[in-house]
């Protein structure tokens, strides 16, 4: 799992070092691409002050232990599930439809 944990599943966005961009009742979105992220917040929050960076599976893992959720858009999460059921977590195959307004997929453990 050591290399599993290095592995980077998408991009994540915040305005400060506590407060990240959320979607879907608190769950923290990813994106599979920075194009893509930049894509989703112009259509969620209309402040231009937050900065992109890289998330891994690791991280990810570790905060989804301790209660976090997320929302995953159809490309970051092609890059988690495997990982995520390679690595024994209980998840579900994500339905995407964007036309049905199914951008993202939330997923919480535990």
């Amino acid at each position: 799992m050591s290399s599993d944990k290095s592995k980077v599943i998408g991009y994540f966005a915040k305005k400060s070092r506590i407060d990240v961009i959320c979607v879907e009742k608190d769950a923290c979105l990813i994106a599979g691409s920075e194009s893509s992220m930049r894509k989703y917040l112009t259509e969620i929050d209309q402040d231009k002050n937050f900065s992109i960076g890289k998330v891994r599976f690791g991280d990810i893992l570790k905060a989804m232990e301790l209660g976090a959720r997320y929302a995953f858009d159809k490309e970051s999460y092609s890059r988690f599930y495997p990982l995520g059921i390679k690595n024994k977590l209980m998840l579900a195959e994500a339905e995407f439809n964007e036309e049905e307004g199914k951008k993202f997929f939330t997923v919480q453990i535990g």
